[in-house]
């Protein structure tokens, strides 16, 4: 597991107060604004996040930085340099490297103290929320449902809005160690809900990674991959809850590598332990591995597993998409000290 907590380096500390000082004295007796452009960098990382960054700003008010890129109208991203998929792949080998750097370990999982009989209970359900045209249904009036908007934000800002078109309803809860999940509509099967904790991890690079993996869940359940209408007796594939998976599709792609002879109870045949209990959690961790990790080089059924999805271009060129936003996203919201 990686070492989270960081400081900032104190060399030159005070020859930087000064210059910042003279600045700002500058810019006041020239009556001219300044912008202080920050980045990632081997001199900062982040701490330990005992409180969300503040997320009450609007989503418009997002100015992209000299090292990024408009992704989509109010998302930054850093500027992903690649146009297929070996560009891509070395592209975001470079990325997960210099982000190792500062952050340490980006699949790190802190472990939570729940109670057992709290872990069983229901998610009681605190808000919902419409999501048209891929925009939140929702204008603050509070301090709690400017922290809903945040939450979302950074779904929104970390998936690309033409993947998670499926996505019609967000919604709060408050549940003692399940960190968000994704749920299809009863009515419309076609449509989905996304849902997050408001609880969340201490970490933001465990935050992101937590919603990697339930768009993970979107990315192989979605109706493009799935029959949602299907009949059970109809399915030539493999019979899902959610539907009957078409023949190409990843998830089902999936299932025949890894689920459908025997289903290993090895722990090392998995990224990690919750990736042993569904085929649905298998997929989506191999799948969160895949994007915030290089290409592992190891014989094993995990290492197959997250090589699994190196084998569509589409994904590899999404993988540099999602890395730029995240770090875009982490840059502005991981709290530093």
């Amino acid at each position: 597991m990686g070492h989270k907590s960081a400081e900032w380096k104190k060399t030159n500390g005070w020859t930087k107060l000064a210059c910042l000082l003279l600045l700002l004295v500058a810019a006041a007796l020239s009556g001219c604004s300044f912008e202080v452009e920050t980045s990632f960098s081997s001199d900062q990382t982040p701490k330990a996040v005992t409180e969300t960054a503040n997320p009450a700003a609007d989503k418009e008010r997002a100015v992209c930085e000299a090292y990024e890129e408009e992704a989509e109208p109010g998302v930054c991203s850093y500027i992903v340099d690649c146009h297929d998929a070996d560009e891509c792949e070395a592209w975001a080998e470079r990325m997960i490297e210099e982000m190792e750097q500062w952050l340490g370990d980006l699949t790190y999982s802190e472990g939570w103290d729940v109670d057992e009989l709290d872990s069983q209970k229901e998610a009681e359900v605190l808000a919902s929320y419409e999501v048209e045209d891929n925009e939140l249904d929702l204008m603050p009036s509070d301090e709690d449902e400017e922290y809903y908007a945040w939450l979302w934000e950074r779904f929104a800002w970390i998936i690309p809005s033409d993947r998670r078109q499926m996505v019609t309803t967000f919604e709060l809860y408050d549940h003692a160690d399940l960190l968000a999940y994704v749920i299809q509509d009863d009515e419309d099967y076609e449509n989905w809900t996304y849902a997050a904790n408001q609880i969340q991890s201490t970490y933001e690079t465990e935050r992101v990674m937590t919603d990697i993996h339930e768009f993970g869940h979107l990315l192989s359940l979605n109706a493009e991959q799935v029959d949602p209408y299907a009949d059970e007796d109809e399915c030539d594939t493999y019979m899902l809850d959610e539907g009957c998976p078409y023949p190409d599709s990843y998830i089902y792609q999936f299932y025949k590598q890894f689920w459908k002879k025997a289903v290993s109870e090895d722990e090392e045949d998995y990224v990690t332990d919750y990736a042993m209990t569904s085929i649905y959690e298998d997929f989506a961790e191999s799948w969160s591995y895949f994007v915030m990790t290089v290409r592992p080089e190891g014989d094993s059924l995990a290492d197959r597993k997250v090589r699994f999805f190196y084998d569509y271009e589409e994904l590899v060129l999404l993988k540099a998409s999602i890395l730029g936003r995240a770090a875009s996203w982490i840059d502005r919201n991981a709290e530093w000290e």
